[in-house]
This record gives C-alpha cells, sequence and structure tokens, in this order.
C-alpha cells in the first residue's frame, strides 16, 4: 500500500465519521472506486468510530454546552439541547430506533449520537441501534451509489 491509498483510506474513513450516507460512502464508491468488502469495512468503522466516541463524549459535551447557554444567553430558557420538530417527531414518534435509524441519513452521526444519548442514557443500547443502522444504511448507500445512481444520471442526461 503506498502513500496514496493511504490517504485515501484515512479520507474515506474521517469523512465517514461526520457526513456519512452523503460523505463517506459517494467518495469511497465514486471517486476512489473502492470495491465492496474494502468500501464497506471503511465507510462502517468511520461511522461506528464516531457513534462510540461522541456516545462518550456526550456528557462533557452537553455540560460544555449548558455552560455556554448559562453564560451566554442567561436570561432566556435553559435547555440542554436544542430540539427542532423534526428530531422531536421522530424522537415521539419511533423513539431510539427512528433516531438510528435516520441518523445516517438526515442527520449527522455525531449530532445524532449526542441526541440519541441525551434522550435515552443507556449508552451500549444507543451504541447498539446505531451500529445495526449504520451497517444496514452502508450497504443501502453502496447499492445505490454503485449501481442506481449512475443509471439515473444517464437517464437523466438523455431526456
Amino acid at each position: 500500500m503506498n502513500l496514496h491509498n493511504f490517504l485515501q483510506i484515512v479520507t474515506v474513513f474521517l469523512l465517514s465519521t461526520i457526513k456519512f450516507g452523503f460523505g463517506g460512502v459517494p467518495l469511497a464508491v465514486m471517486v476512489d472506486k473502492f470495491p465492496f468488502f474494502k468500501a464497506i469495512t471503511i465507510t462502517t468503522a468511520g461511522g461506528v468510530a464516531s457513534t462510540i466516541l461522541f456516545a462518550y463524549l456526550s456528557e462533557w459535551l452537553l455540560d460544555k454546552w449548558h455552560r455556554f447557554r448559562k453564560k451566554y444567553r442567561p436570561h432566556h430558557e435553559h435547555k440542554h439541547v436544542p430540539e427542532s420538530g423534526l428530531t422531536k417527531r421522530i424522537r415521539e414518534k419511533w423513539g431510539l430506533y427512528g433516531l438510528a435509524f435516520f441518523t445516517p441519513f438526515i442527520l449527522s452521526i455525531p449530532i445524532g449520537t449526542l441526541l440519541s444519548v441525551y434522550f435515552y442514557p443507556d449508552k451500549q443500547k444507543v451504541i447498539s441501534y446505531m451500529i445495526v443502522s449504520i451497517v444496514c444504511w452502508d450497504i443501502f448507500f453502496y447499492a445505490f451509489y454503485q449501481y442506481l445512481y449512475p443509471m439515473l444520471v444517464t437517464y437523466l442526461h438523455s431526456k
């Protein structure tokens, strides 16, 4: 393995830690042309590493967020985590399953993990659900970007 291959792997891994479905997987499949097993392994490893890291850093990050809001916005209502309408609907309707399901696709993995750990304090359960979701979405995104996306682009350009 030369330096170029190593940098490709590190780039895909790091991009998969932050924006999984629209960053790491497309880069691995369409730009770097990784084969199935290599792409799935590297992108899943990036997503899982991010999930574990942010699950265990969540208490510290949420404490810093609370102190920041208390210091710079003392007159406003204090919420630990701002919750959008989307995350509130997902949490109320589907619970942890929904947060884990939508995190790699709609939310980024760090934000989805922080929200999941905030609302559901059992870190092992959150990590387990997130890993299953990451693997499932990884296989779906690989198939989409490898097979369906090129056909879609060809179809749209032919019209």
